[in-house]
């Protein structure tokens, strides 16, 4: 069962944690408080579920651990990426599409969390984090077409 929701705004090395990320980096000090005040820290065991295609409204910033993201093909849970410290997911939704699979903790992965309707406006403020995004979700979708073979 995952741990309780812990705020970052207050805690020394989730807030430089997060202002360390690239993404973040590119926002102005303003925006990157509102965003530190609404973040959230979230820790899970291995083989907890962090994320599923069930309106998950979040976007995930992997800060410990290892994670694998997961599609379905023909039914089966297949293995299209991994993600370690630094990584995030959820993308897709904070650029307006729905989650495509799911992302469960292959080791103990602790993770900070950001409303995905609330960076949805951050990148409309900020076209450099469209941009990083956008290039994350396109590399994320050519890896998972070629590991479902399609």
């Amino acid at each position: 069962m995952p741990s309780a929701p812990r705020e970052v705004w207050g805690d020394l090395a989730a807030t430089a944690f997060v202002e360390a990320n690239a993404l973040f980096r590119s926002l102005d000090d303003e925006a990157r408080q509102d965003l530190l005040r609404l973040a959230q820290v979230e820790d899970y065991l291995a083989g907890e579920s962090i994320a599923a295609n069930d309106g998950d409204e979040r976007l995930y910033l992997v800060r410990d651990g290892t994670a694998t993201v997961l599609r379905s093909r023909d039914g089966v849970a297949v293995e299209v990426g991994s993600l370690e410290r630094n990584a995030i997911y959820g993308e897709g939704r904070v650029l307006g599409e729905p989650l495509p699979g799911a992302l469960v903790a292959r080791t103990a992965v602790s993770v900070v969390t950001f409303p995905a309707p609330v960076m949805a406006a951050v990148v409309e403020r900020f076209p450099k984090v469209r941009r990083m995004l956008e290039a994350v979700r396109t590399a994320r979708e050519k890896d998972a077409a070629e590991r479902l073979g399609a």
